[in-house]
């Protein structure tokens, strides 16, 4: 299946990378920049490896969409779990033609967030692009253009992106400084903070290795 999946992948543009185990998962996550993940509830660990290792991309890569097949999870409550953890689509393999699972990709790649039309939720945080709104409970505060771009190019892949990423992704000036990128995402933190005190460096994680999006739990 997996093999059948690169092929068909690679034939319609992609560039896809494999795992067969949640550690390769997590370390491939860890190391590349992916725009979406398609997860085998079962892996090679055991039948709940799937929802372990999806449970770490929700709390990890909260924008990540992540879909999900199975051959042998099909009962309801599999289902109804798989989606509570954070899927974005569920597709029981041999019941749908591979196609259905390609198109729902395509859009999940339009959509850059975790599925669900309007708005991406990040654990308590809610985020409308359309709008550029972002809303925790019954707080709400609007973004520029630009901090609502920013939001989005993180929310869009695993790995965490650095300065020079942000400016070759268009977001800023291709002469842009690294200094006016880290200043642009210090002024997002601060406006986030407006809706709770210490929001922005918690959602926004700044490491050595560039910045990326966190749940809020």
């Amino acid at each position: 299946m997996q093999q059948q999946l690169r092929i068909d992948l690679h034939d319609l543009g992609y560039r896809p990378s494999g795992s067969s185990s949640a550690p390769e998962a997590m370390e491939l996550l860890s190391r590349e920049r992916v725009a979406a993940v398609l997860l085998d509830l079962v892996l090679d660990e055991g039948e709940d490896s799937g929802f372990e290792l999806l449970t770490w991309i929700r709390e990890h890569h909260p924008g990540l969409p992540v879909i999900v097949l199975s051959a042998a999870q099909v009962n309801s409550a599999a289902i109804r779990r798989a989606y509570e953890l954070g899927a974005s689509s569920y597709f029981v393999k041999g019941n749908v033609p591979m196609a259905h699972i390609y198109s729902d990709l395509a859009a999940r790649l339009v959509e850059r967030g975790t599925g669900r039309p309007g708005s991406y939720k990040f654990g308590r945080l809610e985020f409308d692009p359309t709008r550029r709104t972002v809303k925790l409970g019954e707080r709400e505060i609007r973004l520029t253009p630009q901090q609502t771009a920013l939001v989005l190019h993180l929310a869009q892949g695993s790995k965490p992106a650095t300065a020079r990423d942000l400016i070759q992704a268009g977001l800023f000036r291709t002469d842009a400084a690294h200094s006016t990128v880290h200043s642009a995402l210090l002024t997002l933190r601060r406006r986030l903070d407006q809706l709770e005190e210490g929001l922005g460096p918690n959602f926004v994680r700044a490491t050595a290795r560039g910045y990326n999006l966190v749940a809020v739990q």
